[in-house]
């Protein structure tokens, strides 16, 4: 196995035995918590799922990774990407432990199922067409970067984590999307508050190869960039609070049917809220400015008590890039 594989496991076992020392723990070793999610998720790996918004989250084993080795992995990680030479593909220290491929296969079995039946048809051949991410093991970043910048124009531009608003708008300017490297512990299996490499590679990535959201996208950088020269923070404001409505949490008519379907990263990468999100028609709103100015919110503790539905993705994407000209 060698002296990395040793290493590994020398590492898992320490943190595994620090475990053993807690209090009872309900499923696999996972720790208690208090959240819904976490709540609603046990209960379906238990088969008591009842009438949980997770209800629809199809049970699976997860691999043992412990938030305590998410924890130093994520800071090694972060480390070896904010070291890394401007223009170069930070690599991740040792490689991805198997355990943080088979969290990956998990989150992505149960990602691309539950898109199978509530995403729309534009993200579903963007993620099986476009990306065609193996199931396997998380995606190698420099070839990721390769096919999308050579289909797409664009760049994924690893960064360490959750990114000032002004940072992230500029990178979006330029057409590239920031991507984490690291993958979350399994007690945040369905979500994360964190993005993780998980969000990005399965929620924003996918959107730009759909044509009109990667022009969204760029939009929504431009825009941000203006106002900040500008100095108009309310405008901004609203600005954040649209883009968490449609690119994070959108939803769309889908096809000739007009059925309600997720396109927002946020919903379709934290797969538990996506059937949640789908399926609560009395929290469904339609796509209008006012709309969301008064019910919209970035606030991610817990689902959202409202979502917004557009009339079609291209339709959709043309509506918001109107609106910020407006700004």
């Amino acid at each position: 196995r060698g002296p990395a594989a040793s290493h590994r496991a020398h590492v898992m076992a320490w943190h595994l035995q620090k475990l053993a020392t807690r209090a009872a723990q309900p499923l696999r070793g996972i720790p208690a918590a208090s959240s819904r999610r976490w709540n609603a998720l046990q209960a379906v790996a238990t088969g008591h799922a009842g009438s949980s918004p997770l209800g629809a989250v199809e049970a699976v084993v997860l691999p043992m990774y412990p938030d305590a080795v998410a924890k130093d992995r994520k800071q090694m990680i972060n480390a070896a990407v904010a070291s890394a030479p401007k223009g170069e593909v930070p690599q991740v220290p040792r490689g991805y432990l198997q355990e943080e491929h088979m969290m990956w296969r998990a989150i992505y079995r149960n990602v691309s199922t539950e898109a199978q039946k509530y995403a729309c048809n534009e993200y579903k051949r963007a993620l099986f067409e476009g990306v065609q991410y193996r199931e396997d093991t998380i995606p190698d970043i420099e070839e990721l970067n390769e096919r999308v910048e050579r289909i797409t124009g664009w760049k994924v531009a690893p960064c360490v984590g959750s990114l000032p608003p002004s940072r992230f708008f500029m990178e979006l300017e330029e057409r590239r999307m920031p991507c984490t490297m690291y993958i979350r512990p399994h007690t945040k299996y369905t979500f994360t508050e964190d993005p993780d490499c998980v969000h990005e590679m399965l929620g924003h990535i996918p959107h730009l190869f759909i044509p009109s959201w990667a022009r969204l996208c760029q939009a929504f950088g431009r825009t941000a960039c203006r106002l900040t020269d500008r100095g108009d923070k309310d405008a901004l404001k609203r600005l954040i609070l649209m883009y968490f409505a449609v690119v994070e949490k959108g939803l769309v008519r889908n096809g000739r049917d007009g059925e309600v379907k997720a396109i927002g990263a946020s919903v379709i990468s934290g797969a538990g809220e996506l059937g949640y999100a789908v399926t609560s028609v009395e929290r469904h709103l339609p796509l209008d400015i006012d709309l969301v100015m008064k019910y919209g919110s970035t606030d991610e503790d817990g689902f959202m008590d409202r979502y917004f539905v557009g009339e079609g993705v291209d339709s959709m994407a043309d509506f918001i890039t109107e609106w910020m000209s407006t700004l």
